[in-house]
């Protein structure tokens, strides 16, 4: 039955993953990545971030990794207004054909500060997109020699393009708003994919679907240490769709000065999410004076843990923010 499970997997991932984008546990960590809207909008003046994800690893050790970075922050602010850019990647490799999808952003965004503390931006993001496979490291049912494949005999299978590169244009919107001491909401509306590039390698037509996105998170403060974050988020793509929703859980070791408002956050949490027909998942991190790391591991529930044993994924990240105070009434 695993057997099953790793061929229809592997069909999967050959034919038809670039018709659904890569998707992160620790979602709200990273929210360029959700909505160039988001560029440069945090408490800090420089933000650097890099993750990592190993996914269904006990099905095949060939199967999903990915690695992103980012750098973002404001280039321009004067008068309630401000002009920000980032830059960052994503890199998936999957599989023994070693798939391969990289793309490549440049986001730029503007925004303005509609009342007090309360921030709202607009973002657009180029984007570079390239998909490449080896046939080299696959054998073929016409190269089986008895006891063992011989890779020199012809596969007999139709000759195709190993490699696309495309350019991409992703948008979105979003809001930033520090309504009280001890609330802190943003919520943004992205699509992706808006030229929709052709990135097959077999067909002549297999242009990616655009995505609609909607993302929203909090920070509420139950008392000057215990403070609770619940994260949410919405995606549609062609047939594809996913909601995935849960909280942190954070107890902050340094507490807010009564007199002035600033402190280098120090804080450490516990998070629980839901990721609809997939998995759950529990998150760990800590902050500490504008150093961010966090672990995730998903416990997969989806029908395909009958081939994972229920074993998901595990996803690491790390983020340094510059100029940082973690000051609540305002990231000035």
């Amino acid at each position: 039955m695993k057997n099953l499970f790793l061929i229809i997997l592997s069909a999967i991932v050959f034919v038809g993953i670039g018709q659904q984008d890569r998707h992160y546990s620790m979602f709200n960590e990273s929210t360029m990545a959700l909505n160039p809207g988001a560029t440069g909008l945090f408490p800090g003046d420089l933000q650097f971030f890099t993750g990592y994800r190993s996914q269904w690893s006990s099905i095949s050790p060939n199967m999903f990794k990915t690695i992103s970075a980012s750098l973002d922050g404001k280039v321009y602010e004067k008068n309630g207004k401000y002009a920000a850019a980032g830059v960052n990647f994503y890199s998936d490799v999957a599989g023994d054909s070693q798939l391969k999808t990289g793309i490549y952003n440049l986001s730029l965004s503007y925004g303005l500060e509609i009342e007090r503390d309360q921030y709202f931006a607009i973002g657009i993001q180029p984007s570079y997109y390239q998909r490449s496979v080896e046939l080299g490291n696959l054998t073929w049912g016409n190269q089986w020699a008895g006891e063992e494949f011989n890779t020199l005999q012809s596969s007999g299978e139709a000759k195709f393009a190993q490699s696309v590169n495309k350019f991409d244009l992703n948008s979105g919107v979003y809001y930033y708003g520090q309504l009280k001491d001890h609330l802190l909401v943003t919520a943004g509306a992205s699509v992706s994919h808006i030229t929709r590039p052709n990135v097959g390698f077999v067909t002549t037509e297999e242009k990616l679907y655009r995505k609609y996105l909607i993302n929203f998170s909090a920070e509420y403060g139950l008392s000057t240490k215990v403070y609770l974050d619940p994260s949410a988020y919405v995606f549609f793509q062609g047939p594809n769709k996913s909601i995935a929703l849960g909280t942190d859980f954070k107890y902050m070791i340094k507490e807010a000065s009564v007199y002035t408002g600033y402190f280098d956050e120090k804080s450490f949490l516990i998070g629980m999410y839901y990721r609809s027909s997939d998995s759950f998942y529990t998150k760990l991190g800590f902050n500490w004076a504008g150093i961010s790391f966090g672990v995730a591991y998903d416990v997969n529930i989806s029908s395909l843990s009958l081939a994972t044993n229920g074993l998901g994924g595990m996803e690491f990240f790390l983020r340094y923010r510059m100029g940082f105070k973690g000051k609540y009434n305002g990231f000035k």
